[in-house]
């Protein structure tokens, strides 16, 4: 890698191999077909957190819309930016051992479902926001019930109004980056009875249930509570 010029020009060529290195290696190799490019997030997503995006790149952040292929027969939406390097100075290795926020965030779907692009650029912008202090919050992880408002798909009837946050045991669980480690965090909607029986339970209880009843790793907004 030619680092000449100045340590900013160096910086800035090194980001972009990386993240050339996650979409053109990795993701290709991941999941073979990635769609009809990416879907970038919008300013939009920030102001419906009463917010600017702190960072011109988080508007190049984005989601992939990988159509099922040889790998697998469901559609997979991914971001494409939280592992981004933007808090090192120089190129290198982050010392946490994770790159960025440390994970990209997947949703599974049996159809397209334009829906599953909102609820991650909503998420993607959430996070970014809550890593640099703008908004109160916590990094997303292994085990966390994320509470979406109302039904994933934004109808009006759907009963799966809040996502587990868990790791995939369908693919690989993460990937390296020159920047560091990067996990993925897959995300499936639950409905507010499997929520009230993953306290009362165990979450992993509650994700063995869903994987026996098929609600798991796919999210379909119409499904019934199993719970």
């Amino acid at each position: 890698m030619n680092l000449a010029g100045s340590p900013e020009q160096a910086w800035q060529s090194w980001f972009e191999s990386v993240w050339a290195d996650r979409e053109d290696r990795v993701y290709r190799e991941q999941f073979r077909a990635l769609g009809d490019g990416v879907f970038s997030a919008s300013a939009e997503h920030y102001a419906r957190l009463k917010q600017t995006p702190r960072h011109p790149g988080w508007l190049h952040h984005g989601v992939f819309a990988c159509p099922p292929s040889g790998v697998r027969n469901h559609h997979c939406y991914i971001t494409s930016g939280l592992s981004n390097p933007w808090n090192l100075d120089a190129p290198g290795r982050d010392p946490s051992g994770y790159s960025g926020l440390g994970f990209e965030l997947m949703i599974c779907t049996k159809d397209r479902a334009q829906w599953a692009v909102s609820v991650l650029h909503h998420l993607m912008a959430w996070q970014l926001l809550v890593a640099t202090g703008a908004v109160q919050g916590q990094p997303l992880g292994m085990g966390q019930r994320i509470p979406l408002g109302g039904p994933i798909d934004g109808s009006a009837t759907g009963q799966l109004t809040w996502a587990l946050c868990e790791a995939p045991t369908h693919c690989a669980a993460g990937f390296e980056l020159q920047s560091g480690k990067v996990e993925w965090l897959l995300l499936v909607g639950a409905t507010e009875k499997e929520i009230a029986f993953a306290r009362t339970s165990d979450q992993k209880d509650l994700v063995a249930r869903l994987q026996q009843d098929g609600g798991w790793p796919i999210t379909d907004p119409a499904r019934e509570s199993r719970a």
